[in-house]
């Protein structure tokens, strides 16, 4: 993922790194936020949380039973990426930093100057490799489940949609996401607009998706 969006990615853990400290070692963040700042999937870090591999989850958040919620603290990944030991109630030992943490610290040293949501939409917006799990982009969403954005993006925006406890985020290809409802409509009309010229054919086929949708309620 970072391959595509290291700008937005480096400047997200920049921004989080820089919050004070009291800040971070409150704020719990979702699993899929977690796995966006971490740079891995959902998935991934639901694996390491069942085979008690740090990072750990937050205390009164790990989870466990079917229906329990699982967050992390913000303070907590920050630890992890910098191969620091973790200082809450860490269930999880490990002597030696572990892959994941080593390739998110490594991913924060360089970065990219193009926008990676543009990037993105010019070398996937077709949605045909669809079963490719590189054409999915990572949305902020609502708790209605309405898109609110793409991820990556202006970095003062990207920070607070992060941050914002009613915000959580969803994995989409384009033409799905483009297809969605939007909190904002005339967001999701700009990028349709901006995929008309990167990537020609997603606009008729994110309305037909829509279209189908709507004709199946």
């Amino acid at each position: 993922m970072v391959s595509d969006f290291e700008a937005e990615y480096t400047q997200l853990v920049a921004d989080i790194m820089a919050l004070p400290e009291a800040v971070r070692s409150v704020k719990l963040l979702s699993t899929a936020k977690a796995a966006l700042f971490l740079d891995c999937s959902v998935s991934t870090l639901e694996k390491r949380r069942k085979n008690k591999e740090p990072p750990p989850p937050a205390p009164n958040y790990a989870g466990g039973r079917k229906g329990e919620e699982v967050k992390y603290l913000a303070g907590t990944l920050v630890e992890f990426i910098r191969g620091e030991s973790i200082t809450q109630p860490n269930p999880y030992p490990e002597v030696q930093p572990s892959v994941l943490a080593v390739n998110a610290a490594a991913a924060c040293r360089t970065a990219l100057s193009e926008t990676g949501a543009h990037r993105h939409l010019a070398k996937y917006g077709s949605g045909l490799v669809v079963e490719d799990e590189a054409a999915s982009m990572p949305f902020f969403v609502g708790q209605d489940g309405l898109v609110l954005s793409p991820c990556w993006g202006e970095p003062a925006a990207m920070l607070e949609s992060f941050v914002d406890d009613s915000t959580d985020v969803a994995w989409m290809p384009w033409p799905d996401a483009l297809a969605a409802v939007w909190q904002d409509e005339s967001a999701r009309q700009d990028w349709l607009r901006t995929a008309y010229q990167l990537a020609p054919g997603l606009q008729q086929r994110a309305e037909a998706i829509r279209h189908d949708r709507l004709s199946r309620i």
